[in-house]
């Protein structure tokens, strides 16, 4: 799994491809008939969904809630004293990504490493794939872009002996950032035991593969929006993670200056975010990385979000709003009460 630096390479595509594409009628909701443009022109053109311009089925963003939502998480995040950086699997959009960075996101989270580039086109230099990478070809990626760019800042995730041992396999010119991560039994990716976690903690230490930069966990597996239930789960979780974090920088075992404690999802990002600040013997950087927030809905987040609310003493109306809108047509009314949209 050795990798020669001639086949590591990421997809070359321009930024401005993904910045501002070119659109055709290949593209849903775009007019019938109309000669392709940039996606910086469509609103020189003067469509309106209600006048019929746009063929059906379409989804619009709310521009207003659009921009509420993105300033009233980034100042949630300020006025907490963490960083920000929002997942962007949510969207996959380079557009609003520029934006949450603009608004003052650290940097941005992604599923995959292919996903990064969408947020490298954004101008993002701090990244967090909240994933395990041990594909050869994705760590190529990752190695080739320190070459190419070593002002870009890739950290990922880690939680096995048996991807630390493939990432060893994979030659790069400076180690990769990890960060651990604690799981949940029952739940998805992520150490159960600390004491594995722990062992794990070491072993990257060890390594000249990986700099272990700091512990990461995902809360956001079985909210109910109800917080009697979900504030213990969270803080069961939440100091689990404390608990390793203050035992590997009593041990030395992180490789970096700042440590990163992260955790976030978009349904209890509250009950975490005062758990992301403790004081080691060097400084932290709590790290929050809610992504649906951006559009939010009508419904499962609406749900659950209702209780943060509360639980910051906020109402509804002044928390996230639905940005997020599908318009279509009703194709048939075969009986009374019955309406098919197409």
């Amino acid at each position: 799994c050795d990798l020669p630096r001639a086949t590591r390479r990421m997809n070359n595509r321009p930024m401005t491809d993904l910045l501002d594409p070119l659109l055709d009628a290949t593209f849903k909701g775009f007019p019938h008939g109309a000669a392709p443009l940039p996606r910086s022109q469509v609103g020189a053109q003067g469509w309106n969904v209600l006048a019929g311009d746009l063929p059906l089925p379409l989804a619009v963003l709310r521009r207003e809630a659009l921009a509420h939502n993105v300033g009233w998480m980034q100042r949630l995040a300020d006025d907490a004293g963490v960083r920000f950086a929002p997942h962007g699997k949510t969207t996959m959009s380079p557009q609003l990504f520029r934006r949450q960075l603009d608004a003052g996101a650290w940097g941005l989270s992604f599923a995959t490493v292919t996903q990064m580039q969408a947020g490298l086109a954004a101008g993002a230099v701090n990244i967090l794939i909240a994933n395990q990478v041990l594909d050869a070809a994705d760590l190529g990626a990752i190695a080739a872009l320190h070459d190419t760019h070593p002002d870009v800042r890739v950290v990922f995730l880690l939680d096995s002996q048996a991807q630390l041992a493939l990432i060893e396999t994979v030659s790069a010119d400076r180690p990769f950032e990890v960060l651990l991560e604690v799981g949940i039994e029952g739940g998805r990716t992520g150490v159960r035991a600390h004491d594995a976690a722990l062992a794990l903690a070491h072993r990257a230490h060890a390594s000249g593969a990986v700099t272990l930069a700091g512990i990461e966990c995902y809360e956001g597996l079985g909210n109910t929006g109800r917080s009697e239930d979900d504030r213990p789960a969270v803080d069961a979780l939440m100091d689990r993670v404390e608990r390793l974090v203050r035992d590997c920088d009593a041990q030395g075992l992180f490789g970096v200056d700042e440590v990163i404690v992260s955790a976030g999802g978009s349904g209890v990002f509250d009950l975490v975010v005062p758990r992301l600040r403790m004081r080691l013997s060097r400084p932290v950087a709590g790290l929050l990385r809610s992504g649906c927030y951006v559009t939010h809905d009508q419904g499962h987040y609406r749900r659950l979000v209702h209780a943060a609310n509360q639980r910051l003493g906020c109402s509804d109306a002044q928390g996230l709003r639905a940005a997020l809108e599908v318009w279509a047509l009703v194709q048939s009314l075969p009986e009374p009460g019955l309406a098919i949209l197409a």
